[in-house]
């Protein structure tokens, strides 16, 4: 018995997690502007800073995809595919069976590592601050739709296989 849930193409599940990324990113940034204002943290916005932030967004959105590959890569015996959607990398592994435990790893993988590198060179560059917490909370924005993939897979049985397709996953389970 398998369910398929096609996340890429299915409206309202899109609709979901846009709206779920837009009010984390909305209520990170009030936080984070709370906090600034409180810690009197020096805000300077120019047209250069702007363009900066889009490339390393872009950057940052990029090895979170490449971490999901390596981890599709690592954790299966398939062949890894690559592709490029709306001028953006994308990995998957079709037609690979993973256990839950390994398709949760992929999923939340990239945003643990990607969170933890920030967070480490915020610490390191206080100078660039309110940059890279911009990052981590448009970051943290884009990986709602690991989040919600990994809502999905959490509520399979027990022993079922999960399949990645390009549009969403297939949940492989016995009757």
């Amino acid at each position: 018995m398998s369910k398929e849930y096609n996340i890429v193409d299915d409206k309202k599940r899109m609709q979901l997690i846009k709206i779920m990324a837009t009010t984390l990113i909305a209520i990170m940034l009030i936080v984070g502007l709370i906090l600034a204002l409180r810690e009197s943290v020096p805000m300077n916005f120019t047209v250069a800073g702007i363009i900066l932030f889009c490339i390393a967004l872009y950057i940052v959105f990029t090895f979170h995809e490449l971490i999901h590959g390596l981890l599709f890569w690592v954790l299966s015996n398939g062949k890894l595919k690559i592709s490029f959607k709306k001028g953006v990398l994308y990995f998957n592994c079709p037609n690979q069976l993973f256990s839950k435990w390994q398709f949760q790893i992929i999923s939340i993988g990239p945003c643990v590592f990607l969170t933890l590198i920030l967070v480490i060179l915020a610490l390191e560059f206080p100078v660039y601050l309110v940059g890279i917490y911009l990052l981590i909370a448009a970051h943290s924005g884009l990986c709602i739709a690991d989040f919600y993939t990994m809502k999905i897979v959490s509520s399979a049985p027990k022993k079922a296989k999960i399949k990645d397709t390009k549009e969403g996953l297939v949940i492989v389970s016995e009757k």
